[in-house]
């Protein structure tokens, strides 16, 4: 369907087009063709003239005084050979002034109309690109989002059944129970981050308010204690107060949650973390450096899609939607995201985040 509404529409521009081009082409002949006519008219009025001047000796004597009312645009001047009958150039030249005055205007009324034609056209053209790409997107989000919830769902439903048999050893109970908090703790996960990814209403998440990114990386820290000794990962943090930032505080706290938690998840050993600050004048850097097993260059722009988990590494299961999250809530406070990875080699993920000076 899609392809057809694409057929047509090219169809539609390329019609349109031709219309302005044969509209301009033709106002622009009918210009032309009114100044030969004029042009011409002169010439039949200069050799009725004469012949009016050749056939009554009365004309002749005084071609002005008979013939001047009738033929404004005419001058009659007195030879030795008898009168001479000639156009006036002013009136040519008014002529061909206004003609090209005439021209010009269509012309550039032409030009105007194909540029309004063109802007329409691609206004049109990115509307229905922007319309595919949402309809895409929005199928690509429900088809990732069903396939993380129905996993450990079906994994639930495993997990329950089992525990339903009888002579099931306390051990196993006890193991199975783990791998369900697992499971519920990732679909807990998985339900906040699409819902986070959702929200429009960017009030839900706060007002902006000036931030201090040191005060901001000590809390995310602080909260990820228990977590990181759950892992065995050891944080560190070198960020000097004073670089601020205006922004949402659950925006950018959750930016950097997700790059610390990713961290973590995706190490298959005990990690270690360093979160560093460097301010700046007009841009604030916020890296997140680990000594995990890193990501190759070829993966660096996919790890940041929708859904995509491709962490051979990971401790549990990713839902994909950690990445995704820090890109877009950095773009969304105007900064950017950067990667530098190396496989083997550890990773850093760095925000980069507009400055605010102390006193703006």
């Amino acid at each position: 369907m899609s392809n057809r509404l694409g057929v047509f529409y090219v169809i539609l521009v390329l019609l349109l087009l031709i219309m302005g081009t044969w509209w301009l082409y033709f106002l622009t002949n009918v210009g032309n063709d009114r100044a030969e006519y004029e042009l011409q008219k002169l010439s039949t009025d200069k050799l009725h003239a004469t012949f009016l001047i050749q056939s009554d000796p009365h004309v002749r004597l005084d071609p002005d005084g008979f013939l001047g009312p009738s033929f404004p645009h005419l001058l009659f001047v007195k030879t030795d050979a008898g009168v001479e009958v000639q156009v006036d150039p002013a009136v040519v030249e008014t002529i061909r002034k206004d003609a090209r005055a005439t021209r010009n205007m269509f012309l550039y009324e032409g030009f105007f109309f194909i540029i309004l034609l063109v802007a329409g056209s691609t206004i049109l053209y990115l509307s229905w690109r922007s319309e595919v790409k949402f309809k895409e997107t929005r199928e690509l989000f429900l088809s990732g989002a069903t396939h993380e919830f129905k996993t450990p769902l079906a994994s639930l439903r495993l997990y329950t059944e089992t525990l339903g048999r009888e002579g099931l050893a306390d051990g196993d109970r006890s193991r199975i129970r783990g791998r369900m908090i697992e499971d519920l703790t990732r679909l807990e996960t998985l339900v906040d981050e699409v819902l986070s990814m959702s929200a429009d209403d960017t009030f839900a998440q706060g007002p902006q308010v000036r931030l201090d990114l040191a005060d901001e990386c000590r809390e995310v820290l602080d909260d990820l204690r228990d977590f990181a000794a759950d892992h065995g990962a050891e944080f560190s943090l070198d960020a000097p107060s004073g670089a601020f930032i205006l922004g949402r505080k659950l925006t950018f706290d959750l930016a950097l949650r997700n790059l610390i938690i990713n961290a973590v998840s995706h190490s298959p050993d005990q990690v270690a973390v360093a979160v560093k600050v460097q301010a700046g004048d007009k841009w604030h850097r916020v890296m997140v450096t680990d000594n995990g097993p890193g990501i190759p260059r070829r993966l660096h722009e996919k790890v940041f899609e929708c859904f995509y988990s491709g962490g051979k590494h990971s401790r549990h299961p990713s839902t994909g939607v950690g990445l995704h999250l820090v890109r877009r809530n950095i773009e969304t406070m105007g900064g950017r995201t950067e990667l530098k990875s190396e496989e083997g080699a550890g990773s850093t993920f760095t925000l980069v985040v507009p400055a605010q000076t102390a006193g703006a």
